[in-house]
C-alpha cells in the first residue's frame, strides 16, 4: 500500500509541474520562463523539478508531448470525406478555430517560438502538426486545378491568412470581445460570431459587388459591363419543364452583371457575342449514351474549337440515374478538348451552389 500511495504523489506533483509549466511557458516563452518561477507555481522546490525532469528544456519537451496528445485526439476525429468543397472550408474554420480555443496554450507557445526564431517547438511537435497542414494544402491545391477555388492564389499564404485572422481572436475574454465586435452575449456566442465573420470574409471577400476605381470610387456599370451566359436548351428534349433547369436558369438570373441569353439550337454556339464569358449546356441519358444533338455539337467543335475557346463550359447533367455522372465527366473532358474551360460538376451539389461556382470563376 505503501508503493502505491507514493506512486500516487509522484503522479500528483508531476502533473502539477506539468501544469505550471504550460502557463509559465505559454505566458513568457521558453527563453523567458525560469526554473524558479515554475517551482512557486507548482509549490515544489526546484530540486524536484530537476528530479522528474533532469533540465528546463525536457521539461518543454514533455509539455508539448502532453498537449499535442489532446490536440492529435480530435484532430484526428475530423473527416471531411462526404463534403463539398464549400462545406469543407466553412467547416475547416469552425473546426480549427474551435481547436486553438479549446488548447490556447499550445498555439501560444508556437507564436513564442516564431517570434523569437527558436527551434524547439519544430524539434518536439508532432509529426500530425506538419502531416494536417500538408494534407489540407495539397486538398486546396487540387481544388486551384480544378477552377473551384481563385486560381491566383497562393495556397499556402491563403492558409496562413486564415490563421493569422484566428490568431487574433482566439484567446480574447468576453468583455475583449465585446468590445472589438461591438456584439452583447457570452464568450461562446462572440466566438462564433467571429467565426462566422472570418467565414464570409472566405467566402465573398469584402466587396458587394462592382468595380471600384482608383480611389476608391464605384464605377456605375453599363451594358458593355455586363457579362452574358449563352443558355442551350435544346428544344423538344423535356429540359424546359424540368425542376433543375428553372431553379438553374433563376440562379443566373439573379447575378448582378449578367445577361442570360438562351438558345435552342446547337448550331448558335457557333456564334457567340463577344459579351460571353461562358455557355451552359443541359443534358440526359438514360444509358450513359449521348443525346444525337450533343454529338453533332462535339464533332463540330473537334474540327473547329474557336467559337468555345476560352470561354467557360458549364454542364448540367439532369441525374434521374446513375449513368449520369458518366456523362457528365465525359462532356466536361470534352469541352476542354474544344478549347473551353470546363467547370467541374461535384456530386451531390445543388443548382445553386454550382452556380455559385460558376460566378466566382467568372469574376463576380
Amino acid at each position: 500500500m505503501e508503493t502505491n500511495g507514493t506512486e500516487e504523489v509522484k503522479v500528483t506533483v508531476q502533473e502539477r509541474i506539468l501544469m505550471a509549466a504550460e502557463e509559465a511557458f505559454a505566458t513568457r516563452s521558453f527563453a523567458g520562463t525560469r526554473i524558479s518561477e515554475i517551482a512557486v507555481k507548482a509549490e515544489v522546490n526546484q530540486a524536484l523539478i530537476h528530479y522528474y525532469f533532469d533540465s528546463k528544456e525536457r521539461l518543454y519537451q514533455e509539455v508539448l508531448t502532453v498537449l499535442f496528445k489532446q490536440w492529435e485526439e480530435h484532430v484526428q476525429k475530423w473527416s471531411w470525406e462526404a463534403l463539398d468543397p464549400e462545406s469543407i472550408i466553412r467547416e475547416y474554420i469552425r473546426t480549427h478555430y474551435k481547436l486553438k480555443c479549446k488548447f490556447p496554450n499550445l498555439y501560444k507557445i508556437f507564436h513564442w517560438e516564431t517570434l523569437e526564431g527558436g527551434e524547439l517547438f519544430n524539434k518536439y511537435a508532432s509529426s500530425t502538426w506538419t502531416q494536417d497542414f500538408l494534407e489540407k494544402a495539397q486538398l486546396f491545391n487540387k481544388w486551384k486545378e480544378a477552377g473551384i477555388i481563385n486560381p491566383q492564389l497562393n495556397v499556402n499564404v491563403l492558409l496562413f491568412s486564415l490563421w493569422g485572422i484566428m490568431n487574433q481572436f482566439y484567446y480574447r475574454e468576453q468583455d475583449d470581445l465585446q468590445s472589438i465586435t461591438g456584439l452583447k452575449g457570452s464568450t461562446e456566442e462572440l466566438h462564433s460570431a467571429v467565426v462566422e465573420q472570418m467565414i464570409e470574409f472566405t467566402m465573398n471577400g469584402i466587396l458587394a459587388g462592382g468595380k471600384l476605381e482608383i480611389g476608391g470610387r464605384r464605377q456605375e456599370e453599363t451594358e458593355a459591363d455586363r457579362m452574358a451566359v449563352t443558355v442551350l436548351i435544346p428544344s423538344g428534349q423535356g429540359y424546359r419543364d424540368h425542376e433543375d433547369t428553372s431553379k438553374l436558369l433563376g440562379c443566373l438570373e439573379s447575378l448582378t452583371g449578367v445577361t442570360v441569353n438562351v438558345i435552342e439550337e446547337e448550331e448558335q454556339l457557333k456564334v457567340l457575342p463577344g459579351t460571353s464569358r461562358m455557355f451552359f449546356v443541359f443534358a440526359s441519358t438514360k444509358y450513359g449514351e449521348m443525346p444525337s444533338w450533343i454529338v453533332r455539337l462535339l464533332q463540330t467543335l473537334e474540327h473547329d474549337g474557336s467559337p468555345v475557346a476560352d470561354r467557360f463550359a458549364a454542364v448540367w447533367t439532369i441525374r434521374d440515374n446513375p449513368a449520369a455522372e458518366g456523362v457528365q465527366r465525359m462532356l466536361e473532358d470534352a469541352f476542354n478538348r474544344a478549347g473551353a474551360i470546363s467547370v467541374p460538376r461535384i456530386p451531390g451539389q445543388s443548382p445553386r451552389d454550382y452556380i455559385k461556382r460558376c460566378a466566382k470563376l467568372m469574376g463576380m
